[in-house]
């Protein structure tokens, strides 16, 4: 059996490892049309930061890694088109030569690529993307010389980390020019709003509803120009979401923005295609629907499954709930679920509630207010969302929620599950039980 791989990074490598495991003799091959493989993207922000000074810590595995475990890998070979009549994938390599490879089963795990704006003056010398671990060396080699005029462009999560890296490096200046009316798109607006507090506490300037039109300079940026005003970039990183990357798989079906369309066995349209990561859908629990979450998590979990499922391990991964967080100055921030505008569109009968609660006891050192707003089904009170935000001791809490959103628990029967109790780490009510109690 051949097994063919578009993509070496955490869902390709997954499924290719797994598919080794369990079936040695097979051929596994991977495609990789860059020189990088199984790196951790979510820890670049922190690079550029300067929490972390090696930039190896990023990349988990190697290419000779993979290889000695019998994984054929082909680096620098770009799949351009796939024949799926003849079950061949076409190309060239990094020196121009075309390839053909042929399979039997195909994971097409080609991840996505930043968006652009689309904006004159983008290619100028000084404004960046970030992807690679290439990318984070360029935006910190540039920042740190001069520490500067930084501009953001994009208020999500990761735009809100590269604030957050752009201020620990006691940049000159920081803006963040988001295009809607609150950054991080997806929490609610308190919690957005906190944000936005926590940036300008700490010397951001924040543009909202802003969308930028061009970018100045000529060997170098100077300036980013939007519909109310110009302002002074000594670099520029673009941070506006990404496109997953499958122009080359014509004839797939697909999601609106591209993303490649698969069932809980990461089965495509086609027969003995598979795709996972983030070029394709994930299954929301709660909406029953394919959905585009880009994320790692989903990138893994997809991965290893992809492979038991081309191996015809029965595969049925229906569980995704967008769980996410992210830290950015003295903030942290999480959510799971659907909250109740998205479950109102969805025929949901929904309320919500937010709730305050303490991390630990106040007689203890350090305690801090945890912000709670949780989505519930009205009628049987059966959790559908929840979004945290604290100073401390806060993200990790929405494990908990995403677990019992998972199970179906209703907001009852979370408020009095047997959490554990001491002072250093929770009240005798643990601030989730606090908010769980708190729907009625």
């Amino acid at each position: 059996m051949k097994f063919l791989i578009i993509g070496a990074n955490a869902a390709g490598m997954s499924a290719a490892s797994r598919i080794k495991r369990r079936q040695p003799e097979c051929e596994v091959t991977v495609l990789e049309q860059t020189f990088e493989v199984s790196y951790g993207a979510c820890g670049l922000p922190y690079y550029i930061a300067g929490l972390n000074d090696d930039l190896d810590l990023v990349r988990i595995r190697s290419v000779s890694d993979f290889e000695e475990n019998g994984i054929i890998m082909r680096m620098g070979y770009s799949a351009e088109q796939i024949d799926f009549s003849n079950k061949t994938v076409s190309g060239h390599d990094s020196e121009g030569n075309q390839f053909y490879a042929g399979y039997d089963r195909l994971l097409i795990a080609s991840g996505a690529s930043p968006r652009r704006l689309n904006v004159p003056g983008e290619q100028t010398a000084g404004v960046f993307t970030l992807k690679t671990p290439q990318d984070a060396q360029m935006i910190r080699d540039a920042i740190l010389p001069k520490r500067g005029n930084v501009v953001i462009i994009g208020g999500g999560a990761i735009g809100m980390e590269l604030a957050e890296a752009c201020l620990l490096q006691k940049v000159k200046s920081l803006r963040v020019i988001e295009a809607t009316n609150q950054l991080l798109p997806g929490f609610q607006e308190e919690f957005a709003s906190a944000a936005l507090d926590e940036l300008t506490s700490h010397g951001a300037h924040i543009h909202l509803g802003e969308r930028v039109t061009a970018i100045s300079g000529t060997e170098h940026v100077t300036s980013v120009v939007t519909e109310k005003g110009e302002y002074e970039a000594d670099v520029v990183i673009v941070s506006v979401g990404v496109i997953p990357n499958t122009a080359f798989a014509h004839g797939l079906i697909k999601l609106p923005n591209g993303a490649i369309a698969t069932d809980g066995a990461m089965k495509t349209s086609e027969t003995d295609v598979f795709a996972a990561g983030d070029c394709a859908s994930v299954w929301h629990e709660l909406l029953q629907k394919p959905v585009y979450f880009p994320l790692g998590t989903y990138a893994n979990k997809q991965g290893r499954l992809a492979g038991d499922s081309m191996c015809d391990k029965p595969v049925n991964y229906q569980r995704a709930l967008g769980s996410a967080m992210l830290h950015c100055m003295g903030l942290e921030f999480a959510k799971t679920g659907i909250m109740e505008t998205e479950a109102k569109l969805a025929g949901i009968d929904a309320k919500s509630i937010t709730v305050h609660a303490y991390s630990h006891p106040r007689y203890y050192p350090n305690a801090c207010d945890i912000v709670m707003k949780l989505c519930y089904r009205e009628p049987d009170r059966v959790l559908l969302g929840a979004q945290i935000m604290g100073e401390r001791d806060a993200a990790i809490r929405i494990d908990l929620f995403a677990l019992a959103i998972d199970r179906g628990m209703t907001t009852e029967e979370l408020g009095f599950a047997d959490f554990g109790y001491a002072p250093p780490f929770s009240g005798v009510w643990d601030a989730v039980a606090v908010a769980a109690n708190a729907a009625k």
